[in-house]
């Protein structure tokens, strides 16, 4: 009996200790300009608005538009798509990065390169 009470005991001393709380939603937003995530926060970034048609600017190379993201001031790729004259060729020619990402409170975050606005859900963290 002792030993499962010691277990039990042991069990739930470490599951307060390496808790990180629970999510509860608290808004969605719309990045574009730099922002930063508040503190007892978390911001999920799920999809972009690329900037409209004729505005692309390639990067890498003329013809190639990549869509950039600025996490921290540092620049990530979500993708590029070949495009003709300005014209978008409605065809996705490379993806580098499919999923959500999670950014922890003071991490900052901002739409760049091809990019008009970034869809974030905001969490509050309950202890």
């Amino acid at each position: 009996m002792k030993t499962l009470s010691f277990l039990f005991f042991t069990f739930l001393l470490l599951n307060k200790i390496y808790s990180q709380g629970n999510l509860q939603f608290n808004q969605v937003k719309l990045v574009s300009a730099i922002e930063t995530v508040p503190a007892g926060k978390v911001w999920k970034v799920t999809n972009f608005l690329p900037t409209p048609n004729g505005n692309y600017q390639a990067i890498s190379q003329p013809g190639l538009a990549e869509y950039l993201i600025n996490i921290n001031g540092v620049a990530m790729n979500l993708g590029r798509r070949a495009y003709y004259n300005n014209n978008y060729n409605h065809q996705l020619a490379e993806v580098r990065h499919t999923g959500d990402i999670w950014l922890a409170a003071g991490t900052t975050l901002a739409a760049f390169q091809n990019i008009a606005h970034l869809s974030v859900i905001e969490f509050n963290i309950i202890p």
